[in-house]
């Protein structure tokens, strides 16, 4: 038997860090990318898909977005969707759904679907976690249990999100389907003797706290025993970070040619965090707006950040009569943190120069 797990799609999200143009098109990706997970089910063979929280953003959501994503369910019968909320579409109200999109809770519980081949489908909607409902949790050790939550195993301990591991450990449970965390576990980890969790994360990376590969797992059961589990990504865009060190750039030329250098092997499509980093020599021209613009003729969205210091040899200031000089000399007489330093002789410099100060 074929199983998906997923979760943490935020149809609906408003992507902040994308011009409105950008923010669009990619909303419209993330329910693109729903649709074509249901229909890879289809077409494949999977008997059931689990969506382990945050299918949506909010838990108020335009009617029309919620019609997209059942439409796509429904088409993918006989395929059956199972799905708990989480912290982000905590108590959403759905209406009516197609027969084949299946929930728990219904009596603020736990509540457990036979698929055949003795394999059980369990969970619980994130609004009725309590230390109650966890040590309530009762499998049969004679099936196969696959348990959904929308939670952090590894969290503090008693925070809201917290899935503590006491209740969930010798229950019986062989996969533990997570969701919350956004980066997917390549490899899942051991509950207890018998049982795995493992997290998914998101189908498309929406910012730039969502780098790397997005996907979702395929998983196939027999006879009681998990004999295969692969990732697959249908993620359109990849959000990427880049560090590029300018310490040997003699002005902008430079800084653009080690841009290009380092984003070489990059998907045009990606959106991409470009971090300037290292030392610059002082009086050199960065322009980070025109370098982000120029980026962004080769990829779907660059944004670029500068953290580079800039480099001052205050021995070479210890003769020079001017403002700058008197300034340099006085901060060395202080014995600071070297970085704070740095930042101070900065932003000082910038000042006596007139040059625009961000903080």
């Amino acid at each position: 038997m074929k199983i998906i797990h997923t979760g943490d799609i935020h149809i609906g999200s408003v992507l902040h860090n994308l011009p409105s143009d950008k923010a669009s098109l990619r909303k419209a990706e993330i329910l693109d990318g729903f649709r074509r997970i249901c229909a890879y089910a289809k077409d494949n063979g999977v008997t059931a898909v689990l969506i382990v929280g945050d299918l949506f953003e909010e838990n108020e959501i335009a009617s029309d977005l919620k019609k997209e994503v059942f439409t796509a369910i429904e088409q993918a019968k006989p395929v059956l969707f199972f799905y708990v909320t989480g912290n982000h579409d905590i108590g959403i109200s759905l209406g009516q759904t197609p027969e084949n999109f299946l929930r728990f809770s219904q009596n603020k519980g736990w509540a457990s679907y036979a698929l055949g081949e003795n394999i059980t489908v369990t969970g619980l909607d994130a609004e009725y976690f309590s230390a109650h409902n966890f040590s309530a949790l009762s499998l049969s050790p004679d099936n196969y249990n696959i348990v959904l939550l929308h939670g952090d195993i590894q969290g503090k301990q008693g925070g809201k999100d917290t899935l503590p591991a006491q209740y969930l450990q010798n229950k019986y449970i062989d996969y533990l389907a997570l969701g919350h965390i956004h980066t997917p576990d390549a490899v899942a980890k051991r509950l207890d003797a018998r049982g795995r969790y493992r997290y998914c994360g998101c189908p498309e990376g929406r910012g730039f706290d969502e780098t790397g590969k997005k996907g979702f797992f395929l998983l196939e059961i027999e006879r009681g025993a998990l004999i295969d589990e692969k990732f697959y990504t249908f993620a359109r865009r990849e959000a990427v970070e880049k560090r590029v060190d300018i310490s040997a750039c003699n002005g902008y030329a430079d800084i653009e040619a080690a841009a290009l250098t380092a984003l070489q092997n990059e998907r045009k499509e990606n959106v991409i965090k470009l971090v300037l980093c290292g030392t610059y020599k002082e009086g050199m021209r960065k322009d980070t707006r025109l370098l982000a613009s120029r980026l962004c003729e080769r990829f779907f969205h660059v944004k670029v950040v500068d953290e580079s210091r800039l480099y001052i040899d205050s021995n070479s200031y210890m003769n020079d009569c001017t403002e700058r000089g008197e300034f340099i000399r006085e901060i060395a007489k202080y014995n600071i943190d070297p970085l704070l330093k740095e930042e101070i002789l900065e932003v000082g410099l910038k000042a006596l120069a007139g040059e625009e100060i961000e903080l």
